[in-house]
């Protein structure tokens, strides 16, 4: 527990993408999905989203050695692996 030190809670590193670089990324692995996606405003959802943080640096989950993707396309590899393990 030293390294973590008394503060047990971590800001995770993350990716930074728009919901047109997700859709790019699924329609390279997938080249119908772009057609199943149907843009729904949902401004309940957007009063929360608008307050997250735009950017963070998640010093100390990176000192702790946590990494986040490099890219949306990587997310969606892993998450196909972890689904196909699965099956």
């Amino acid at each position: 527990s030293a390294p973590i030190g008394p503060r047990r809670n971590l800001v995770m590193p993350g990716l930074s993408c728009s919901v047109a670089d997700q859709i790019a990324a699924l329609a390279r692995v997938a080249p119908n999905a772009p057609g199943l996606i149907t843009r729904a405003e949902d401004p309940a959802v957007w009063a929360i989203v608008k307050t997250w943080p735009r950017a963070f640096a998640a010093t100390r989950a990176r000192d702790l050695g946590f990494r986040a993707e490099a890219s949306f396309d990587e997310i969606v590899a892993v998450h196909l692996e972890d689904e196909l393990a699965r099956a």
